[in-house]
């Protein structure tokens, strides 16, 4: 009961964090919030448009997110060298803007177009995640970080509760493609905000 009572407070407090933050911070966490709770309702209905949709086998799929998984790794790696060099914003945008193709090319793909679209998902979400991640740690103090994450979380997962029911009801009622073209087209504005709102900071936080 008390873990109940702390609770607004503890949001509040997480709150002012974001408040107390730089710009860039603020449009990180809308932005990170919105792309992430679109890819989270489009990801669990991946396999059903795949195999139900465009006829791909179960252990052609298999393979696919296998590809998805493995196939990015040296890009990341490399890119990951790179942002600590030249900066993070220019591989979160590249993230964002990578969901277009993969996107475009999922919803007609065959088993080969199929591994392409996959390896660019892949390779979109890591820099995404990675490419947020370290910009959220170079904008925020060390002292306030669990703070500005829990409050990222708690907001994200409520976002993406919505967002399943979105794209179940754009599934089921509307067109089975639907939700992977939504995500296509909302990763272009959000690109853009991070294009045009966000900035890495000039000195890096440890």
């Amino acid at each position: 009961m008390e873990a109940f009572r702390k609770y607004p407070e503890t949001v509040r407090e997480s709150l002012k964090v974001w408040a107390q933050a730089p710009k860039s911070a603020y449009y990180l966490f809308l932005t990170t919030v919105g792309i992430n709770s679109i890819t989270a309702g489009c990801q669990i209905f991946l396999v059903l448009y795949a195999t139900e949709t465009l006829k791909i086998i179960g252990s052609q799929y298999a393979i696919a997110a296998a590809f998805m998984a493995v196939g990015p790794v040296i890009p990341v790696l490399i890119a990951g060298f790179r942002m600590d060099i030249s900066g993070r914003k220019r591989y979160l945008l590249l993230g964002y803007l990578l969901y277009i193709p993969a996107m475009l090319l999922f919803v007609v793909a065959n088993f080969y177009l199929l591994l392409v679209a996959f390896f660019i998902l892949g390779l979109a979400n890591i820099l995404e995640a990675n490419g947020s991640q370290a910009l959220l740690g170079d904008l925020i103090p060390r002292e306030k970080r669990g703070k500005a994450l829990g409050c990222l979380q708690f907001f994200m997962y409520i976002t993406q509760a919505f967002a399943y029911l979105l794209v179940g009801f754009l599934y089921s009622y509307i067109a089975t493609w639907v939700p992977f073209v939504l995500l296509a087209v909302a990763a272009l504005p959000l690109g853009l905000v991070v294009a045009f709102k966000i900035s890495d900071p000039k000195i890096q936080e440890n």
